[in-house]
């Protein structure tokens, strides 16, 4: 998927808030299933795993991914969109995107280390409407306890709302790049990533896979 560096983060990288202030956000944690929801997608190494409990960021779902001696896990968080301006939107989702990194990291996160998708990308591969992905390395956190890097990623859906998804791993290997930054058709990481899709809803207002 392609990136390009957004403008909008840098409005905001003052924010480095509680999670008790993302409850106050235009987006709440997502408590049922008639909000909005995804379809996940299991792999042959990726496998449903027990949730745990963080006093940073509440996660929906986790996964976990065991292949070749390396451990990875992948959660996910999401937020429904409780409606607001449309002209705010962005710096909503902006706002969002800070709060939960922050929480996430343990620490205030640069917003240089963030990078936008282009919209078309999202939208086949995800079924999403825009998103970001970020890069750290040594999060502070519960979240993301044992943990040397993290690849967060958020993606959202008009009318719907927003998916967090992170990337949890130690061997740097995961991501299986070569050197000039390429990933390979072997890499971990990559055949583990289309693993989720916004769903749509039909004519009784159910959601369904698309």
């Amino acid at each position: 998927m392609k990136k390009r560096i957004s403008f909008i983060f840098c409005t905001v990288f003052l924010l480095s808030l509680s999670s008790a202030e993302i409850m106050k956000s235009r987006f709440k944690v997502t408590e049922s299933e008639k909000e909005f929801d995804v379809m996940y997608y299991l792999t042959d190494v990726l496998k449903m795993t027990k949730v745990e409990k963080n006093d940073d960021l509440h996660v929906t779902q986790a996964f976990e991914i065991k292949k070749d001696g390396i451990n990875a896990k992948v959660l996910y968080s999401l937020f429904t969109d409780k409606g607001g301006k449309a002209e705010t939107l962005k710096m909503d989702y902006s706002t969002m995107v800070f709060m939960c990194l922050n929480n996430a990291a343990g620490y205030d996160v640069d917003p240089r280390v963030i990078s936008m998708f282009n919209d078309s990308d999202v939208k086949k591969e995800f079924n999403a409407d825009f998103g970001c992905t970020a890069f750290l390395r040594n999060p502070q956190s519960d979240y993301a306890a044992g943990y040397e890097f993290m690849m967060t990623e958020f993606f959202y859906k008009e009318n719907q709302g927003l998916v967090m998804r992170s990337f949890l791993f130690n061997d740097f290997n995961f991501l299986g790049m070569d050197e000039s930054g390429r990933v390979l058709a072997s890499s971990i990481w990559y055949n583990n990533y289309h693993t989720f899709r916004f769903m749509e809803k039909n004519d009784k207002g159910e959601f369904v896979s698309k």
